[in-house]
């Protein structure tokens, strides 16, 4: 009898879930600033903190906690209009909402959507009733327990004809001189899931799904947030003393100006080596992927050829390219495995993987600084794959190597 008791307390605790607390550092903001959120969860990894109005969400971070504790930064666009909107913060395995009003000033622009009155004051504070009712409930989902989980929608009807889960090979690369590529799970014929670890910060990263036949199919990552909107929103009274805000406002404008990225914005299929600071790759790092190369050519160390495909035929002897249905792939070969060479092996270029080898045979091999090779079998989503061949250029960036068509390219920020 209390063995039964003692399981079902467990259960009972397992199911329980509670809303992580929050707090913010100031009672209302400008329109620009920074607002940070500390988070206390006794359960979670990651929480996610996201701001939005009637409308939709205007801008969210996602929050690592350690110990118990956490703190996340939200960069308010300096466009938000004047009013009140909603502060939610919640983790994935867990139904339970925390939110709360929080007010936004902008006293720079005026919009059609403001809802504020300023009444003169000797110091600057806000009022307005009401409470933030969402209008839908965010739905529980699997811990993230281990490191991030990141999830992308695939257009599976393409070109005329429709691909079901099991024809499908979803992947997400870490764009990079290092090899981070995450084999994705697809929940159903459309929705893939990828648990990412050992990634933080802002990384370039790309999203692949190709089927089976090697068409890539159209893939773009869903939002980490779940855009719990409020119903309504009080009416917003600001008391504010003018000096006051004229100083913040100044802090606000140089804060944007300081945050504002000095190097143009990322490209797709178009990098150079003055790429934006968020796209920096990580150092190269030869061990990274868990174990060394069998091969590696260091390109500095042997004469110089203008493409790959020459590089190949003159230097390594163990890469052979083969046609499969009119379509070319490499495969790799080493002396004591002459038998283990009926599947192609994956091809990556600064992480990313290569669907089209004629593109790549004829890439300018000047660019490239190391040739690595990995021997045995590996699997990939319903692919086998006989090594791994990983090609990383001078810069890390895909310079002037466009991704694969219908894949996506996007600076993401993963949970520190």
């Amino acid at each position: 009898m209390n063995r039964i008791i003692s399981l079902i307390a467990t259960i009972l605790l397992a199911h329980s879930t509670f809303a992580a607390e929050f707090r913010t550092d100031r009672d209302w903001y400008l329109a620009g600033e920074q607002m940070t959120v500390s988070v206390t969860d006794q359960d979670a990894l990651i929480a996610y903190a996201e701001l939005c109005d009637t409308q939709g969400l205007a801008a969210g971070t996602i929050i690592s906690i350690h110990n118990n504790k956490g703190a996340g930064a939200i960069e308010l666009p300096a466009t938000l209009h004047s009013g009140y909107y909603v502060l939610s913060v919640y983790t994935r395995h867990s139904a339970q909402v925390s939110n709360q009003l929080v007010a936004i000033i902008n006293p720079l622009h005026k919009s059609k959507d403001d809802d504020i009155e300023w009444i003169s004051s000797d110091s600057c504070w806000v009022s307005g009733k009401g409470t933030a009712n969402l209008t839908n409930k965010k739905v529980a989902d699997i811990r993230e327990t281990e490191g991030h989980i990141i999830r992308a929608r695939i257009k599976n009807t393409y070109h005329g004809n429709t691909y079901n889960a099991q024809q499908i090979i979803p992947s997400l690369s870490i764009v990079g001189k290092q090899i981070h590529y995450f084999e994705g799970k697809m929940e159903n014929d459309s929705t893939a899931v990828f648990y990412t670890y050992g990634i933080h910060g802002k990384q370039p990263l790309v999203l692949t799904a190709a089927s089976l036949t090697g068409l890539t199919l159209p893939i773009e990552m869903i939002s980490p947030f779940a855009t719990l909107l409020p119903k309504e929103l009080p009416h917003l009274i600001f008391h504010y003393k003018r000096n006051e805000v004229e100083v913040r406002s100044l802090d606000m404008q140089r804060h944007q100006i300081a945050i504002t990225p000095a190097k143009r914005e990322l490209q797709i299929g178009d990098y150079s080596d003055e790429t934006a600071e968020d796209g920096v790759p990580m150092d190269y790092d030869e061990t990274v992927f868990g174990n060394h190369p069998d091969l590696s050519y260091n390109l500095d160390e042997y004469r110089q050829f203008l493409t790959i495909k020459e590089v190949l035929i003159e230097y390594v002897s163990c890469v052979k390219s083969r046609k499969i249905d009119g379509v070319p792939q490499l495969y790799v070969r080493k002396e004591n495995e002459i038998y283990n060479n009926n599947w192609p092996a994956m091809v990556l270029i600064d992480g990313m993987p290569v669907i089209d080898i004629e593109r790549l045979l004829k890439y300018d091999a000047r660019r490239i600084q190391y040739i690595n090779i990995y021997g045995g079998m590996y699997t990939f989503g319903n692919g086998v794959n006989n090594g791994i061949l990983s090609f990383i250029t001078r810069s890390g960036r895909l310079t002037n190597y466009p991704t694969e068509p219908n894949t996506q390219y996007l600076v993401y920020e993963f949970p520190q």
